[in-house]
């Protein structure tokens, strides 16, 4: 169901519902507290989830013809689907924008560029340009991809009624079965949603599911809803594949500030913050 430029989803809701009737607390019960040691939370009840830890090597996200660069070159590609993007035709003139300031040696739409974060789903949960540490504690799943976590909430939370919109967003999950069921909202409106730089709103909604499908494979599907930036969703499948070798587990936490090429905004003002 479409709201008022959000999207809803009765069945999350009856998850959120059920969710806090298992653990014996009221729909928008704040939850200040650490999780009780060694609990795990589940909406099915199911202690024995399967432990999503470990660092990870995503697949790469790309259009179709173009080989990505990216620091590994024997991961796999994957695609959006419907492509080419079904942008509304506001956003579609946002894109025909950057495309030709690209031509001109101008980026826009990457908030790197001014050393801000790149938000989500890029480079997390899509474009990975580095390997991803998960790291599974009771009431919640992270993401470590560099310098700040993505935090999935699992202890039966709902999103804040007040949320302030954030480069990551607000993340709650919920497991069914063996599969960790996430829902992502409350996204700052200035970023990207991939490495082309394709733009969306402040209604950016992501709804994905992570399941670990071998010992050493991860699959994370992936819908993105903008009711203002998409005529309908957009889909891809990450494969994530765990990394063993020991030299992988200096995970880069490079600065943008480190190698800054003082890039240019769609204003022409130079890309280094000055504090």
């Amino acid at each position: 169901m479409r709201g008022k430029g959000v999207l809803t989803f009765p069945r999350l809701r009856l998850v959120s519902m059920l969710s806090a009737a298992l653990l014996g607390v009221g729909i928008g019960t704040a939850h200040a507290d650490e999780p009780p040691a060694a609990k795990r939370y589940q909406l099915n009840g199911d202690a024995r989830s399967p432990d999503l830890s470990g660092l990870w090597s995503g697949s790469y996200l790309t259009a179709p013809g173009l080989r990505a660069q990216t620091p590994i070159p024997e991961r796999k590609y994957t695609r959006w689907a419907p492509f080419p993007l079904p942008l509304t035709p506001d956003y579609q003139k946002k894109v025909d924008a950057r495309a030709a300031a690209a031509k001109t040696g101008r980026v826009i739409g990457d908030a790197g560029v001014r050393c801000l974060p790149s938000g989500m789903p890029w480079k997390i949960v899509v474009n990975p340009g580095l390997p991803i540490e998960v790291i599974q504690t009771p009431g919640q799943v992270s993401f470590w991809g560099g310098l700040r976590p993505v935090v999935i909430y699992t202890d039966g939370r709902p999103h804040p009624a007040d949320l302030t919109p954030t480069y990551d967003g607000h993340s709650i999950g919920w497991w069914v079965g063996d599969t960790l069921h996430v829902d992502t909202v409350g996204l700052i409106a200035s970023t990207a949603i991939d490495a082309a730089y394709n733009p969306h709103s402040a209604a950016l909604h992501l709804v994905w599911t992570l399941q670990r499908v071998a010992p050493d494979r991860l699959h994370l599907n992936l819908t993105v809803y903008d009711p203002e930036a998409l005529k309908e969703p957009l889909s891809t499948t990450v494969v994530y594949e765990l990394l063993t070798e020991r030299r992988m587990d200096l995970i880069d936490d490079a600065s943008c500030f480190e190698n800054n090429r003082n890039l240019p905004d769609e204003n022409n003002a130079s890309g280094f913050k000055r504090f």
